[in-house]
């Protein structure tokens, strides 16, 4: 007879998840912990997520998707183009690398220690790169007549991101540089650099 899942008992778990993955990171968060942190079995954990890994991406996607919405939401009321692609950078590269005891880099040590059967997919990488690449859109539109391409910046953004996140878990209090920042804006904004320099 097939088990019958309750969503309360998916809940608990989601959030016993969560909270250990924060406190003590991925590879140190067991199963085992999950499960006794949401009061249910080991077992009873694979009834709901194949994997630890599946059980990390079911956390880690509303949590990623939640701090992109807010940038979205923050970059709306920035008019000037170059000062909306800075906070693009510095949310990416800075705030949500560092935020919630360094969660972000919980996706390093996810991937880098996925068996080859894990079937990762990168449909979040995908799906995100789409939503920072829109952003990206609304900041180089105009300012640069359309020649930028804003999925290509939008990935190479999220590589950063990946090194960002690491580097926050290795060196907590030495984010991103203005100085890094600083620069990707003015390559892709030179007559806003121009400005500065002159004033």
């Amino acid at each position: 007879m097939a088990q019958v899942k309750k969503a309360e008992v998916r809940e608990a778990i989601l959030a016993a998840a969560l909270r250990l993955f924060r406190k003590t990171g991925y590879v140190d968060t067991t199963v085992n912990e999950i499960a006794a942190a949401a009061r249910t079995s080991r077992a009873n954990i694979y009834v709901y997520f194949r994997s630890k890994f599946a059980l990390f991406y079911a956390v880690f996607e509303p949590w990623l998707q939640q701090r992109l919405a807010m940038v979205e939401r923050e970059i709306a009321s920035i008019a000037d183009p170059r000062r909306r692609l800075r906070r693009i950078l510095v949310a990416l590269w800075r705030e949500i690398p560092s935020d919630a005891n360094g969660f972000a880099n919980n996706l390093m040590q996810a991937l880098s220690t996925a068996a080859r059967d894990e079937s990762y997919s990168p449909g979040l990488l995908h799906a995100v790169e789409q939503r920072v690449a829109a952003m990206i859109d609304g900041c180089l539109a105009g300012a640069r007549g359309g020649r930028a391409d804003s999925a290509a910046l939008a990935h190479l953004s999220f590589m950063a991101f990946d090194g960002f996140a690491m580097h926050a878990h290795l060196r907590a209090g030495e984010p991103c540089s203005d100085a890094v920042i600083d620069t990707v804006c003015d390559l892709l904004f030179p007559a806003a650099r121009r400005a500065l320099a002159a004033g």
